[in-house]
């Protein structure tokens, strides 16, 4: 019996130390999660569960923390196989195989690199042959890649440009092209259109066909000088009723300008768009309305629109729609409701007997008296009931905060609620004719409601209507058919608010305020003052509430207008859409605006750097922090982004000693977030080898351009005995267009010792 007493106290000391063990693990694994040592601390948040196989909570820790790792090596590794990084994106994958050697999406990602490696050879001679014009050749090239659904970048863009330039052959339209540069002059008078064509044709080279339907007595009368040979055809077809269609680069076909020869000769072109913000329905209004386009359908489950109108009326809408699909603006509300409730009551004083109750008793013992009993009564058979005195000492003060702190994101208006409280039900008996009864029950919502909704103004301001009620139940009435009911009390605004992002509106003085006396006196004796307190009971009953809401709009989104050069272009006449107006002045090509030969009076581009929807041709990084650091202080170090074209996403790696360094903390600096953009960051620090891997992204096809911080690191220095570096391994930056020119990666960045 000792023997087996003396085994149990072993077993438990035994999972006793054991348990202490865990738990020193457990704490030791959180902690380097928490510095960025994932690796070592999932280690040891195994090693703890091991060691405390039925903790439940270190097992849950364990596995919670392992799927986030896992997690961000498989969107590090997905990120650089994107975007060209091999090596490290394989290293990604067999860390994750090292924590779930079954892991699929590890697997299937090491295939794809094999993939990617094996037809690099010949993805990089189809950018050859595609660079020399050669778009079939490329085509061919890339066809069993393709096949393969390599999901590469620079593939896809190469795809892109390929889709581009076979759509351009197949819908392009006739250009007129011609030997005549110079201006050219026409002095007719009441001369036969004929012959005005034949002098054209003669001194320009372009070919003319009339339709047959061409009246051959038309005359014209025409003095031109100085006039392009396109603006000089189209004075003289639009004088005249006319039309044209050209066929190739020097013909052009003549045709009245009646509804049955558009039908003939007008070719209409089909295509589609695909709404990203905008309603389909709204915009199929538009587009009827302004360009009097017929064949319009829309699909709203996919929110397209297919029209087939003439190439003019294509580019228009084109521009409409780029002009009014833009995404909503959005608002977050952050609102703050406050009830506060103060309550005082004050019961003190003597309750003397209010009643004296005299019955006549039954001689007889019987609860009833007869009128022998009267004749024989006395003081012996009277009974006499007096109600109790009772000492009322009673004091109760209550505060009471109820506090409701929601955030609301909402859309530009769009009404958001908010209802925060309970449900109450109400039982409802009906009875019929019949006597059948039945019982419905009703819920009636008591608690805070509130509702709003924004009005994004484009000066970062928001208008917000506010509506709040807060009502709670006050009393509890009980029908006299037995159905329960309730006096709700409740209190309420609604008002419109215009401000600035940021800024905090308080509404308050929703108060309720009640003070009620009661008292309990002996009549006469209870009026006497002073004395008389000793003859009476007063109750004092105060309750005061009142209601405070706070509310903050942060814009996420606001309102994002077109440039004033996509606001305004010109659309033709009423019979007629044009993409310019009939003017006598030269056409100025895009080689005469790259050489600076463009006429003073035609309008010009004030823009000398790349816009952010072009590829850059420069990209350089540089470094921002400070040069000396205290051991065991905390210090940031941003790494910057230079650039003149648009970025779409920068992927980097990060080296530093990790005996001198500590990466606590790493965040997105403002440069993808630039013009209200969304972005998102992911990172991965390898404290061990002293790497820390980085990927910023952009959402769009909107790039960011110009110099501003992409990330910025915060540092604990170690006991740092000399200088130590952080320098940038590798940058892979992804740019609009998918043709990223070449970082320039700056030198390692140098912290010194402080003394």
């Amino acid at each position: 019996m000792k023997f087996m007493k003396n085994a149990a106290w072993g077993a438990a000391m035994v999972a006793i130390l054991a348990g202490c063990a865990g738990e020193q693990a457990h704490r030791n694994g959180l902690n380097q999660i928490a510095e960025g040592r994932f690796d070592e601390g999932l280690a040891s948040l195994e090693q703890a569960s091991k060691e405390a196989p039925d903790n439940i909570s270190f097992r849950a820790d364990y596995l919670r923390r392992k799927e986030d790792q896992v997690n961000r090596l498989l969107a590090a590794a997905d990120t650089d196989r994107i975007s060209g990084s091999f090596e490290s994106s394989e290293g990604y994958y067999r860390r994750v195989l090292q924590l779930e050697p079954s892991n699929n999406r590890a697997q299937a990602g090491i295939d794809a690199l094999e993939k990617e490696r094996r037809y690099a050879p010949i993805i990089e001679l189809a950018k050859e042959t595609l660079a020399k014009g050669e778009v079939d050749r490329a085509s061919a090239l890339l066809k069993p890649v393709f096949a393969e659904g390599s999901s590469n970048v620079e593939l896809a863009g190469m795809k892109r440009q390929i889709d581009e330039l076979n759509h351009k052959k197949t819908v392009a339209e006739p250009v007129l092209k011609t030997s005549q540069k110079k201006p050219i002059s026409l002095e007719f008078r009441d001369a036969n259109l004929r012959i005005v064509f034949e002098a054209l044709a003669r001194s320009s080279g372009v070919n003319f066909i009339l339709d047959q339907d061409v009246k051959p007595d038309l005359r014209t009368t025409i003095f031109l000088r100085d006039s392009s040979l396109e603006n000089a055809i189209d004075l003289l077809l639009q004088t005249n009723r006319l039309e044209k269609k050209v066929l190739n680069s020097n013909t052009i076909l003549i045709y009245p300008n009646t509804p049955e020869k558009l039908k003939d000769y007008q070719e209409l072109v089909v295509k589609g768009f695909y709404l990203g913000n905008a309603d389909a329905k709204q915009t199929q209004a538009m587009i009827k309305g302004l360009l009097k386009t017929k064949d319009v359908f829309i699909d709203e489950k996919l929110n397209l629109i297919v029209m087939r109108d003439t190439p003019e009326a294509i580019k228009l809408a084109e521009k409409l729609i780029a002009m009014h699909d833009l995404a909503d603006p959005e608002v977050m509300l952050e609102v703050e409701v406050l009830e506060v409730k103060r309550t005082k009551l004050t019961e003190l004083g003597i309750q003397w007997p209010t009643k004296l109750t005299l019955s006549p008793l039954s001689s007889s013992g019987s609860s009833s008296t007869t009128l022998t009993d009267l004749k024989n009564i006395n003081s012996d058979r009277i009974g006499a009931n007096l109600s109790s005195a009772v000492v009322n000492l009673r004091r109760e003060v209550g505060d009471a905060n109820i506090l409701a702190n929601p955030r609301i994101r909402a859309r530009n208006r769009e009404k958001a609620k908010i209802m925060i409280g309970d449900k109450v039900p109400v039982s409802t008996t009906t009875t019929t004719a019949t006597g059948i009864i039945s019982e419905s029950i009703q819920y009636l919502d008591v608690g805070i409601k509130l509702e709003v909704e924004p009005n994004v103004y484009l000066q970062d301001e928001v208008a917000i209507k506010v509506g709040l009620e807060v009502s709670s139940i006050t009393n509890q009435v009980l029908t006299p058919a037995g159905s329960v009911t309730y006096q709700i009390g409740s209190r309420s605004a609604s008002t419109v608010l215009r401000l600035k992002d940021g800024e905090t509106q308080v509404l308050a003085g929703l108060i309720g305020d009640e003070d009620r006396m009661s008292s309990n006196r002996v009549p006469g004796l209870g009026d006497i003052p002073i004395l008389g307190r000793l003859f009476s009971s007063q109750k004092d009953d105060r309750q005061k509430t009142e209601i405070v809401l706070s509310i903050t709009p942060h814009l996420i989104r606001n309102i994002k207008r077109p440039e004033a050069a996509f606001n305004e272009f010109w659309s033709g006449t009423e019979m007629s859409l044009r993409n310019r107006p009939l003017t006598l002045q030269p056409q100025v090509t895009e080689e005469d605006l790259k050489s600076g030969k463009a006429p003073v009076n035609e309008p010009r581009s004030s823009s000398t750097g790349k816009e952010k929807n072009t590829a850059p041709s420069a990209i350089s990084l540089q470094w921002q922090g400070p040069k000396q650091v205290k051991a065991g202080e905390q210090f940031k170090v941003a790494v910057k982004v230079k650039t003149d074209g648009g970025l779409r996403s920068l992927p980097f790696q990060l080296g530093f000693d990790p005996a001198a360094l500590q990466v606590v903390e790493i965040a997105e600096g403002p440069f993808f977030k630039q013009d209200g953009g969304q972005s998102s960051l992911s990172s991965n620090v390898d404290a061990k080898s002293g790497k820390a891997f980085v990927s910023v992204v952009r959402s769009g096809v909107e790039g960011a351009h110009g110099e501003d911080a992409v990330a910025i690191f915060t540092f604990r220095a170690l006991d740092v005995k000399g200088s130590t570096e952080v320098k940038i391994v590798s940058a892979t930056p992804v740019s609009v267009g998918d043709s990223t020119a070449v970082p320039v990666l700056p030198a390692p960045f140098v912290v010194q010792p402080s003394n």
